[in-house]
């Protein structure tokens, strides 16, 4: 799965940052996949990773936690055009998932 995030910076420098490869690490750690320049930003701040052709976000025990469209979780599927924000810092998820489908953005349950 190829994954673009797109940072929505308020100066209008939008970075894009393109994931070839997962699960990818978000942090301010110089040995994160994703570095974030924010202090409000934990060293390994949570974790990027595929579950069935969709993109899941996890808290990694961040200080200040991990919110996907304003609602903090500890694990969430991350759906096209969905806001991650970490820290005082937010991107947009872009990608081809196999599927979209009618939860919330923070139920995992499985289809059986």
């Amino acid at each position: 799965m190829k994954v673009k995030l797109i940072e929505m910076n308020p100066l209008g420098h939008n970075r894009k940052v393109v994931l070839e490869k997962l699960p990818a690490v978000l942090g301010r750690s110089s040995s994160s996949q994703v570095l974030v320049e924010d202090q409000w930003v934990s060293r390994r701040h949570c974790q990027l990773d595929e579950v069935g052709g969709l993109l899941v976000v996890r808290d990694l025990g961040s200080r200040h936690g991990t919110y996907v469209n304003g609602m903090r979780v500890a694990e969430a599927r991350l759906l096209p055009d969905d806001k991650l924000t970490v820290g005082l810092t937010s991107f947009v998820a872009s990608y081809r998932g196999g599927f979209r489908a009618a939860r919330p953005a923070g139920c995992l349950a499985t289809d059986r």
